[in-house]
């Protein structure tokens, strides 16, 4: 799935949530779903078909049941990790795929200990991160208030605004519908 807005909806369901830490922790079939979670046959059956089209989990084919019909097993797929920025100088999501991989651990010890220090790791990143935002904010919250203060032409403002949201020339083209070289020469005679 390539569509973040697709995603984004997809994953907003707190039950297609639930339904997918359940997949995770082991395949399984709608009536056990269903069971595990409370919640109906009927409302889980809707949700599998729903995280089907969306290449989140795929059916690993049917087995028999001595209890009644043979019953369709789901696995999740498609992992990603998708990054949601919302700051006072722009939005933006990234999405980046994670390759399935099959590690054998040498032990239970030094798995739970390696799952820690990858933990720690990732939340001091993301402390890194959200600094590295909030100094970015700065400098753009600083250049919006320059142009807004001197730049006159309100088409230049417009594109260098623009610019300081994407910082894509091509994007902004695209947008407004100015050649990407006249984008290129507003943006070189503002920013250098």
């Amino acid at each position: 799935m390539d569509d973040i807005d697709t995603l984004l909806s997809i994953l907003e369901n707190s039950t297609r949530r639930a339904i997918l830490r359940r997949l995770l922790m082991e395949d399984s079939y709608g009536l056990e779903l269903s069971k595990n979670l409370g919640i109906s046959q009927q409302a889980i059956n809707k949700q599998l078909e729903i995280l089907e089209k969306a290449n989140l989990i795929l059916s690993m084919g049917i087995v028999p049941s001595s209890l009644g019909a043979p019953r369709k097993v789901y696995k999740p797929t498609g992992f990603s990790t998708v990054v949601i920025d919302y700051t006072p100088t722009f939005i933006h999501i990234s999405k980046f795929n994670l390759e399935e991989s099959e590690i054998k651990s040498k032990n239970f010890e030094f798995s739970i200990e390696k799952v820690r220090e990858l933990d720690e790791r990732m939340k001091q990143l993301m402390m890194e991160r959200q600094s590295l935002l909030e100094e970015r904010n700065f400098i753009v919250q600083n250049l919006r208030r320059e142009i807004n203060e001197n730049v006159k032409e309100s088409f230049v403002k417009q594109v260098l605004l623009e610019y300081l949201d994407s910082m894509d020339m091509e994007m902004i083209s695209r947008s407004t519908g100015i050649p990407v070289e006249i984008v290129e020469d507003i943006v070189h005679r503002a920013f250098g």
